[in-house]
C-alpha cells in the first residue's frame, strides 16, 4: 500500500470533518457537518472516497432528533460528493466498506443492518438486526461475514452469502434498558481473518472469538480497568495494528489506552491520558500508536514498544474516530 495522503478525522463534538498532515498531524483543512451530526468513519479499500454517517443531535439513549443520511467524502479534493438518504432508518452509526461498491452501515434507532449500493447511491438490501441498539460493524478481510455489537445484546454475525444473520455469540450480561447497557461494543478482526477480539460492555474485558466456529475461545481482562457507571458510555474500542504485532484498546469512561502483545493479549501496558479517548490509529512506520481524546480535544501519540507518550497536540473539539487516506 502507498504512503498516506493525509488523515480523515471526524469531530463529532464540533460536527466537522477535519483533515491532517500524516506525518506532522498538522491540521490542513476543515469541512463543516452540514447537518447533526458526524459519528463514525468507513474508508473505502482503494482510499478515494470516506464515509461519514450523520447520526442526529444526541448520543445512544439520548438521541432525540435522529438523523437519516450519509456523507460521501472525496478524499482526492477532501469535499463532500453527495449525501445519501436512508429514508425511513434513523441513526446510522458503525459502518464498513467491502467489495463490490457494497457500504454496510447499521443504524441502531431502527434497528437495521443496510447494505447500500454506493455506485447507484442507494439503499439496496435491508435485514432487521436479531440484537437492541447494533452500534459497530467489522468485517471479515474476505468480505464473508459481518460482525454487529449491539449496545444491549449479545454480538450479531450476518452471513453476506446467505444475506442473512447466520448466529449470535453471547457477550457480557446484557441489561435491556440500562441507558448504555451491557452487551458487546467495539470490535476488531486480525489481518489473516481468524480471530475477532469484541470488548464487551460490561466489564469492558476482551472476548477472542474463533471466527470459523463463531465462538468464544477466550477472555482477557484489561489489567487495572476500574469499575465504570452501567448508565453512562463504557465505549471501549480495540485495534489491530497492520503486521497484527500490537493491539491497542481505549476506553472511554476509564481515561486509559493499553497496548497489547499481539501474540499474547495478557501482556498488556495501560497507559494513562487526557479524558475521553476513542479513535486509534497506527502509525505508518509501525512505531507509534495516535490516540484520540474525545472528551479533551487532543491527540496524544504512545511509542509501541515501551508504552511512553512521545507527544500531544490540538486534537479539534472531539475527535471519535480517524484514519488514513
Amino acid at each position: 500500500m502507498d504512503s498516506a495522503r493525509g488523515i480523515i478525522a471526524v469531530d463529532k463534538v464540533a460536527n466537522k470533518i477535519r483533515f491532517y498532515d500524516p506525518l506532522s498531524l498538522e491540521e490542513t483543512k476543515v469541512l463543516d457537518g452540514p447537518e447533526p451530526c458526524v459519528h463514525e468513519l468507513a474508508v473505502a479499500k482503494d482510499r478515494r472516497s470516506a464515509y461519514v454517517p450523520l447520526y442526529g443531535d444526541g448520543i445512544y439513549g439520548n438521541n432525540n432528533n435522529p438523523n437519516n443520511k450519509v456523507l460521501v467524502i472525496d478524499l482526492a479534493r477532501e469535499e463532500i460528493a453527495r449525501i445519501i438518504d436512508l429514508g425511513e432508518y434513523l441513526a446510522p452509526h458503525g459502518m464498513v466498506a467491502t467489495a463490490n461498491a457494497s457500504l454496510w452501515v447499521v443504524c441502531d434507532i431502527s434497528g437495521v443492518l443496510l447494505r447500500i449500493d454506493l455506485g447507484a447511491g442507494r439503499i439496496a438490501e435491508a435485514f432487521a438486526c436479531p440484537g437492541k441498539g447494533p452500534h459497530l460493524l467489522a468485517a471479515l478481510p474476505d468480505g464473508s461475514k459481518l460482525y454487529v455489537s449491539n449496545k444491549e445484546a449479545d454480538l450479531g454475525v450476518f452471513d453476506v452469502g446467505r444475506g442473512t444473520f447466520s448466529a449470535t455469540i453471547p457477550i457480557g450480561n446484557p441489561e435491556i434498558g440500562s441507558g448504555n447497557g451491557s452487551g458487546s461494543e467495539g470490535l476488531a478482526v486480525t489481518s489473516d481473518g481468524a480471530r475477532l477480539v469484541v470488548v464487551d460492555n460490561d466489564k469492558n474485558a476482551l472476548h477472542v472469538i474463533d471466527t470459523e466456529s463463531d465462538r468464544e475461545i477466550d477472555r482477557v481482562p484489561l489489567c487495572g480497568h476500574p469499575p465504570t457507571n452501567p448508565r453512562r458510555s463504557r465505549m471501549a474500542k480495540p485495534l489491530f495494528s497492520a503486521d497484527g504485532r500490537h493491539l491497542v484498546v481505549t476506553s472511554y469512561a476509564t481515561g486509559l489506552a493499553w497496548v497489547l502483545d499481539g501474540a499474547d493479549y495478557r501482556r498488556q501496558t495501560m497507559v494513562p491520558l487526557a479524558k475521553g479517548p476513542m479513535g486509534a490509529l497506527f502509525a505508518e512506520d509501525g512505531r507509534s500508536v495516535i490516540v484520540s481524546s474525545h472528551d479533551s480535544g487532543v491527540l496524544t501519540r504512545i511509542e509501541l514498544a515501551t508504552g511512553e507518550i512521545l507527544g500531544a497536540c490540538d486534537g479539534g473539539s472531539g475527535i471519535e474516530v480517524l484514519a488514513y487516506f
